[in-house]
């Protein structure tokens, strides 16, 4: 399969608006799986201080890359850090490093106090459509639950 250039495309470099999840993610570390809370991109904002880039890695030997998977879902997962890539606690040692589902009133606070927005409305109607939660072609990644949708 061959893979295009979607640099052309006016959606490929947009990243005001972003999906949090909760997903299952492998602490390399720890050798361990964690439900931690991901983020559909890299956002803008404040935010993108606390996003870690992590290698996407199979969750079980019988998964394999649906045919019409894109490769940019298989290279890696957008984590979010409880602290700014900078800071001295930034550690996968560190066992409070990842966001989990008891942190989502804290990240939801931080949003609008930082000047992003809950979608509400959206984050309703792709909850109702079953798509919020599909985990169709997305590679070697697990099954994620949607959180909200988030706008910059």
């Amino acid at each position: 399969m061959t893979t295009q250039n979607d640099s052309d495309s006016p959606f490929s470099n947009t990243h005001s608006s972003f999906v949090l999840y909760i997903e299952p993610v492998l602490n390399q570390f720890y050798q361990t799986y964690q439900n931690v809370i991901t983020v559909s991109c890299c956002p803008e904002g404040p935010l993108a201080e606390m996003v870690v880039p992590m290698p996407s890695v199979k969750l079980s030997p019988f998964t394999e890359i649906g045919r019409f998977s894109e490769p940019a879902y298989n290279s890696c997962t957008f984590v979010l850090s409880r602290y700014k890539k900078t800071s001295q606690k930034a550690s996968i040692k560190n066992t409070r490093y990842f966001m989990t589902v008891e942190d989502i009133p804290s990240v939801l606070s931080y949003l609008t106090e930082h000047g992003y927005k809950i979608n509400s409305d959206v984050t309703k109607m792709l909850m109702k459509s079953g798509l919020a939660n599909s985990s169709e072609g997305r590679g070697y990644r697990g099954k994620r639950k949607m959180i909200c949708m988030v706008s910059y």
